[in-house]
């Protein structure tokens, strides 16, 4: 069976990386609710959503690798991913105030916690074939530098 992958992200440095990017212009909660509207119409999560342990208010970026077969009209509901993201939801909706976001945020610091959540991804994203571009690569190695 043939797959189609998505990333859904609001990481600025995964946002032209990754071929196939839903980037989200918001919050880690936005991530959060956009991908469980994704799992409600058939897709499947290949990465946790509360990947990393990072609370929402330790982490501006949240990134979420999801699949949905190809050839079926709409294929059924994974409960075990709906189950993941509502729990993620849970845990975000309990510590809504306290989201960190990355306005008025340093660009330095900015741009580390998009290393940060890049780097957390990378094996999913290897795994499946979505490792972004050779120059990425190297950024991530120096640091986010560059």
């Amino acid at each position: 069976m043939s797959c189609r992958r998505l990333l859904v992200t609001n990481n600025p440095l995964l946002r032209n990386a990754v071929p196939s990017c839903d980037f989200i212009d918001g919050n880690p909660l936005a991530v959060l609710l956009r991908s469980r509207d994704y799992v409600h119409l058939g897709w499947i999560l290949l990465s946790h959503p509360l990947y990393g342990n990072l609370r929402p208010h330790q982490h501006p970026y949240r990134s979420i690798l999801l699949e949905r077969p190809d050839g079926e009209p709409r294929p059924a509901l994974d409960l075990q991913s709906l189950e993941y993201v509502e729990n993620a939801l849970g845990v975000y909706s309990a510590e809504k105030e306290r989201i960190l976001s990355d306005k008025g945020m340093p660009e330095g610091v900015r741009d580390d916690f998009a290393v940060i959540d890049a780097e957390l991804m990378k094996e999913s994203l290897s795994r499946y074939g979505l490792w972004p571009r050779e120059s990425l690569k190297t950024d991530l190695l120096k640091g986010g530098e560059g």
